[in-house]
């Protein structure tokens, strides 16, 4: 296959980061762009010379296009990428993959027979540092818990996408690059509990202020807690991360991972640097066999938590995970 002919659906602002890269790279071909937004999308179209589609629908049907990148509300990905595998596309997405418990299971079906690449925009895959850490958990014994906790301030204007149920999904859900680099090390979750509190919910889901926790078991053993507050009087926002193992424990600290012992502290050495992008993997990943669908499954447990989470507080209830 020569260039790979690629449409892009969005035209936001992870849109225009994708176009952008997308045909800046060697070996794509930025064929048209789909959206909405009757200005942005022509606009964003008209800024790469490329064609305007103002139903996303009909550019994954066309036999010109050879890849997907999904950069549209987390609402619409989950449809989009069932649309992309059942016409025969690769995909890039941006993550979650999906917005919905069922749409997740019927993406899982559908990879077992398909011939497509799916990659979602995790970039731990690629991640110097992430990948040192997953080395360091592994000789430091089993997992007993992980914590996470993020405090964000309520000043400055926010996506309207963002803070909206229906667009964006729980804070569980688009904070999920916080959860994939634990189930990317500890693995799959058995089971997920939930709760969570919204100031001035909105009958359109939007909200002002919200709370978010979500604890969950891994089928391998072991704990980790997410708390989540967004828009709460704070005056910078603050993250705690740390991973507790039966040898030791790895704390985040300064942008670095330290391993905490009852010698000391120490901290972990990234690998190698990885050069390559996102958008050169997926490239990589459509010409010859990679890891891709490794990294695919590990997002898909990953959305599963936050989707969980969801279920656990509307439902009142514990979530198993199949």
């Amino acid at each position: 296959m020569d260039n790979i002919r690629v449409g892009i659906i969005g035209s936001g602002g992870m849109a225009k980061r994708n176009a952008q890269s997308f045909s800046q790279t060697e070996g794509y071909t930025l064929k048209a762009i789909a959206a909405r937004n009757p200005e942005t999308g022509p606009n964003l179209a008209k800024a790469h010379n490329v064609e305007f589609v103002p139903q996303w629908q009909s550019l994954v049907e066309r036999d010109d296009i050879d890849a997907l990148v999904i950069s549209s509300n987390n609402e619409s990905h989950g449809q989009m990428v069932l649309a992309g595998l059942d016409t025969k596309k690769h995909i890039f997405c941006e993550y979650p993959v999906a917005r919905h418990l069922d749409e997740l299971q019927q993406i899982k079906e559908k990879l077992q027979s398909s011939s497509t690449v799916l990659r979602t925009s995790h970039n731990e895959p690629l991640s110097a540092s992430h990948q040192a850490l997953k080395t360091q958990s592994k000789q430091m014994g089993n997992l007993l818990s992980a914590f996470f906790t993020r405090l964000t301030p309520g000043r400055g204007a926010r996506p309207e996408a963002l803070f909206n149920l229906p667009l964006s999904g729980p804070p569980s859900l688009f904070f999920v690059y916080h959860i994939y680099p634990l189930v990317d090390i500890f693995g799959p979750v058995a089971w997920v509990s939930a709760g969570a509190e919204y100031e001035d919910l909105q009958d359109n889901g939007q909200y002002h202020r919200f709370v978010n926790t979500v604890i969950a078991g891994f089928k391998k053993g072991g704990l980790a807690q997410w708390n989540w507050a967004g828009g709460v009087e704070i005056l910078e926002a603050e993250e705690h991360r740390r991973i507790i193992l039966t040898q030791g424990s790895l704390v985040h600290n300064d942008d670095t991972w330290q391993t905490s012992t009852s010698q000391g502290t120490q901290i972990i050495p990234p690998t190698d640097p990885i050069t390559k992008s996102l958008v050169e993997q997926f490239l990589e990943d459509i010409h010859q066999e990679t890891s891709w669908q490794s990294d695919t499954q590990v997002s898909i447990n990953a959305a599963a938590v936050g989707l969980a989470a969801e279920k656990s507080v509307n439902e009142k209830s514990r979530v198993q995970l199949s």
